[in-house]
């Protein structure tokens, strides 16, 4: 599949909102971007699967690990997943390797240019660090225990996770079509088929 750059996209084809569907109709977008999200959450899970030696190791030399070290260890596969996705989308390539797959480019919301490293980093840990962590420190606290010693940090975690993660579903599928991770990055995806077609 070809690459495009982000410069190759015009203003219209990017943060269009004046033609952007109603807040309550289906973003044209939305399934290529569901897609695209599937496709890279496959190479996330190989980054969690490669850490569990690491898992191993430290059980193996510490014994029971306490609930902090679990929660340290498990903060790295968001975090190396996450600087990942941000480098790809400041590089030339402007997309991850599932929205390349789907042909679809993330961009600055002023123009055509690409993100800036800053701005990456933060749609990425907005994205994927960020919920993935705190779904990682609602699993860990509960199997310490955390909901029968009503601890204040596994249920602010939960009442927090699953809200906001359908929030951020919803602003991605519906209306605009900017996600929260847009929106604090100043981002928008947008789709090359299109001007691919057009030099065709």
């Amino acid at each position: 599949m070809p690459e495009h750059s982000p410069q190759e996209v015009s203003n219209t084809e990017t943060c269009a909102t004046g033609s952007a569907p109603g807040p309550h109709r289906i973003h044209p977008l939305a399934v290529r971007r569901t897609l695209a999200y599937a496709t890279d959450a496959v190479s996330y899970l190989g980054v969690a699967a490669a850490t569990v030696p690491l898992g191993l190791l430290v059980r193996r030399t510490v014994g029971e690990p306490s609930r902090g070290l679990v929660l340290a260890l498990s903060a790295l596969p968001p975090a190396i997943a996450t600087a990942w996705a941000a480098h790809r989308e400041s590089s030339t390539h402007g997309a991850t390797w599932g929205k390349n797959r789907f042909e679809l480019r993330v961009v600055s919301e002023e123009g055509t240019h690409r993100l800036s490293p800053g701005r990456a980093v933060v749609r990425n840990v907005v994205k994927i660090g960020g919920p993935w962590q705190l779904g990682h420190v609602v699993a860990v606290s509960a199997a310490f225990g955390g909901f029968d010693q009503r601890d204040p940090l596994t249920i602010g975690s939960t009442i927090i996770c699953y809200p906001l993660l359908g929030l951020m579903s919803s602003l991605v599928i519906c209306g605009s079509g900017r996600g929260l991770h847009d929106r604090l990055a100043r981002s928008c995806v947008t789709d090359v088929s299109i001007t691919a077609d057009h030099r065709r």
